[in-house]
């Protein structure tokens, strides 16, 4: 008797909670991805070892769980819920005498177990993993300062300007090192030795140079005669500031953020600090534990919404779930920064989001007049009417070739591929700037005015990096569809092979490639230069300059030159330009030419103004000033030009320019190839997931639409970690760069082809 009460609670559980899951892991893995990728490229230029991006990512995993456990709640069972309403089970419950109540609680258990959940998750594991990454990310600067200096590459230390021509990143050594310093009584030191390396022990680093030659030039101005000062020695120690010291203090030092403190020390604050501090901590303990109760509002809410959804499939869940995410975010946010602001108690401001739910749920369980509409033919298309043997044997075109392309089936198709990719598109996108969103807002005092401009420009970089994701969804979902309504069975009886079928699938995938190739060449620089300034102003108040700037460094392989310049970009000219010669082995300093402005006479000469050479001969200076000087072989005006260093804010013909010119430099390029390459790959990928996709839909799409999706998640959770590590090996000159760039793409291709290959043609 027990187990047949049971039975409708549980037959409720089964048919949400694959919905949830699915939901979670599919939104965790979307998010995690946006994250991981925000800090790849600063992880690719600082070049940390692998169990730092290890570490790293593993702490991204907690904060990312807190965001996506509520809307997967939400989602998993609205989605379930239409699901049984569009098959009239709901329906046939109410018929046998099921009331509402015995369909609602078992979906409010599970909303309680995924509260404890989020709970634990955020008032313990976030916080820890927030205080976990910032140690991860000292402890890699620590790591790196055991050589802070990269071969072929100029780096800046405190005081110090440090280039190696030669050297072994994995030992620390160096060869034929040059080291600029500048005294505060703005002498300058220039010391050039055979080899180095760096001593750090403690706090404390030293740098040990050896068969080393010392010129310190002083800046007195007015005085005829300048003394200088040129020294040889076989081995050198300098103590150097490399902010180890700080690092290791910021190790060891307690974090005294808000926002990292876990439940117990916020409550600690709430009872004893300041009242500034009282008041901020109580707002934290009352935002965390308002989103924790999330889970519990939207299974409810969701319940209670599922059971007045008309026939129509899971078009509306996905539709209702994203409007109801979007203004409960809102409201969490808007009832926060009132608290920050302290317009409203910190007791009151974060559970405003929280009582509108509750009083909407309120509304839609007590009244029995309000019916949703349907939008599922809005997510999937038109369901087609059963057609006769004789009438699926022929389809009608509308300019068809000799294969009956296209037919009035494949615009079908089409607008149904083309609906459910923008309701992807539009639902993916809006969950990624909520997270962002939620992610900036407390940082930023400036208004919602800043952040509404940054989320529009950080909107080209979503749509390129969604766009195979939502691709392969689209594609499981359309097909999937096509394969259970028994549509494809029409198709094959009327002599159309699987490969045909997928002929509308691959004309669209092609289109969207072509629509993400151009956001990726002419929308996405521009806005990214834009929404990294705009970033940089919410969380320090200040705008970042968009191109290096101030005083310049370039070293010159071919001639074995270093340059020190400001660039004036009006002019085209530099500014105080410093020519530092090396020797015929390019190892110690020849000669220091300085003038007051550089300009081309050519391509290859640079003419200087008020100049001042200095001539070293054996352990003497020779001085010499004239009017002008004409220096040959001078590297072209673009190379010295200040540049855009990151990948994702050039197009692929930017970035291929801006490789040539850092190898001018004799810089590494091998991060930047691999960019380069992954441009030129990345709108592929749109297409593969569609050919990776459909295979796949037809062969479970009759199984179940779910396993269909199930499927979406595992490809693009390995598609991202394929592409991931491929890059990672790149970077690190395990791999070479169109090995890197292309592979990926090369084995699903090839997982593709063997789907297709077992789907009955």
């Amino acid at each position: 008797m027990r187990l047949g009460r049971l039975l409708i609670p549980r037959y409720i559980v089964g048919a949400t909670i694959p919905y949830v899951l699915l939901s979670l892991l599919l939104l965790t893995a979307v998010l995690f991805a946006q994250q991981a990728a925000r800090l790849a490229e600063v992880l690719v230029y600082t070049d940390l070892p692998f169990s730092v991006v290890g570490g790293i990512s593993a702490t991204l995993i907690p904060g990312v769980l807190t965001f996506t456990i509520p809307l997967a709640t939400l989602a998993g069972i609205i989605i379930g819920f239409s699901r049984m309403g569009t098959d009239s089970e709901i329906v046939a419950m109410r018929s046998a005498g099921v009331g509402s109540w015995t369909m609602l609680w078992p979906v409010i258990l599970m909303g309680l177990i995924l509260t404890g959940a989020t709970a634990y998750i955020h008032l313990k594991e976030a916080p820890q993993a927030a205080r976990d990454l910032e140690k991860i990310a000292l402890q890699g600067l620590l790591a790196k300062l055991e050589s802070p200096v990269e071969p072929r590459t100029i780096s800046t230390l405190p005081k110090f300007v440090v280039y190696a021509r030669d050297g072994d990143k994995a030992l620390g050594t160096w060869g034929r090192v040059f080291i600029f310093t500048q005294g505060e009584d703005r002498s300058t030191k220039i010391f050039t030795a055979r080899s180095g390396r760096i001593d750090s022990s403690g706090d404390q680093s030293e740098l040990v140079l050896t068969d080393v030659l010392s010129t310190e030039f002083p800046d007195v101005e007015g005085e005829a005669e300048k003394s200088y000062v040129v020294a040889r020695f076989d081995q050198l120690r300098l103590s150097i500031d490399t902010g180890r010291a700080n690092i290791i203090k910021s190790l060891n030092e307690r974090d005294t953020n808000a926002d990292t403190m876990d439940w117990k020390d916020l409550r600690e604050r709430a009872q004893n600090g300041e009242e500034k501090e009282k008041r901020e901590a109580i707002r934290i303990l009352n935002r965390r534990t308002a989103l924790a109760c999330a889970p519990l509002i939207f299974s409810l809410l969701g319940g209670v919404l599922g059971l007045k959804v008309r026939r129509g499939g899971r078009g509306i869940g996905v539709i209702l779930s994203l409007v109801i995410v979007i203004v409960y975010y809102l409201g969490s946010l808007l009832g926060e920064s009132m608290a920050r602001a302290g317009s409203i108690s910190p007791y009151i401001g974060p559970w405003i989001a929280t009582a509108v739910m509750i009083v909407l749920t309120c509304v839609l369980l007590v009244s029995t007049r309000i019916r949703l509409p349907s939008f599922g033919r809005i997510a999937f298309g038109k369901p087609e009417p059963a057609k006769t043997k004789e009438k699926t044997k022929t389809f009608h075109t509308l300019g068809a070739g000799s294969i009956g392309f296209p037919n009035l089936m494949d615009a079908t198709l089409v607008r149904s591929l083309a609906l459910s990719f923008l309701l992807g598109f539009i639902a993916l996108a809006s969950i990624f700037h909520i997270f962002t969103l939620f992610e900036v807002w407390r940082f930023t005092q400036a208004g919602a005015g800043l952040v509404a401009r940054y989320l529009l420009f950080l909107t080209p970089l979503v749509a390129v990096e969604l766009f195979p994701a939502t691709m392969l969804i689209s594609v499981l979902i359309t097909y999937a569809l096509l394969a259970r309504r028994n549509e494809a069975i029409a198709w094959w009886a009327s002599g159309q092979s699987v490969y045909r079928l997928m002929i509308p699938g691959m004309f669209f995938a092609l289109a969207m490639a072509s629509c993400s190739w151009l956001v990726q060449e002419h929308l996405m620089p521009g806005a990214n230069l834009k929404q990294d300034a705009l970033r940089a102003r919410i969380k320090g108040g200040q705008a970042r300059a968009i191109t290096s700037s101030g005083r310049q460094w370039l070293a010159s392989t071919d001639t074995h030159r270093f340059y020190s310049y400001e660039f004036d970009e009006s002019q085209g000219t530099l500014s105080e330009p410093t020519i530092y010669e090396l020797d015929a082995d390019a190892v110690h300093l020849s000669k220091v030419v300085s003038g007051k402005v550089g300009t081309w006479l050519s391509a290859n000469q640079l003419k200087l103004t008020e100049t001042e050479t200095l001539a070293l001969n054996k352990m003497k200076v020779v001085r010499q000033r004239e009017a002008e000087t004409t220096v040959n072989s001078v590297e072209a005006p673009e190379v010295f030009r200040p540049t855009i260093d990151k990948p994702s804010q050039m197009s692929s013909i930017g970035l291929k320019g801006h490789m040539k010119v850092v190898q001018q430099r004799g810089e590494e390029t091998s991060a930047l190839s691999v960019a380069l390459q992954r441009k030129y790959s990345a709108p592929f990928g749109v297409v593969i997931m569609a050919f990776i996709g459909m295979p796949l839909a037809v062969s479970f799409g009759r199984k179940g639409t779910i396993i269909a999706l199930c499927a979406a998640v595992v490809v693009s959770i390995a598609y991202w970690g394929v592409g991931g590590g491929f890059q990672q090996l790149g970077n690190h000159g395990l791999l070479r760069p169109a090995v890197a760039g292309w592979a990926p793409l090369l084995i699903f291709a090839a997982a593709g082809t063997y789907f297709l290959s077992k789907v009955r043609t």
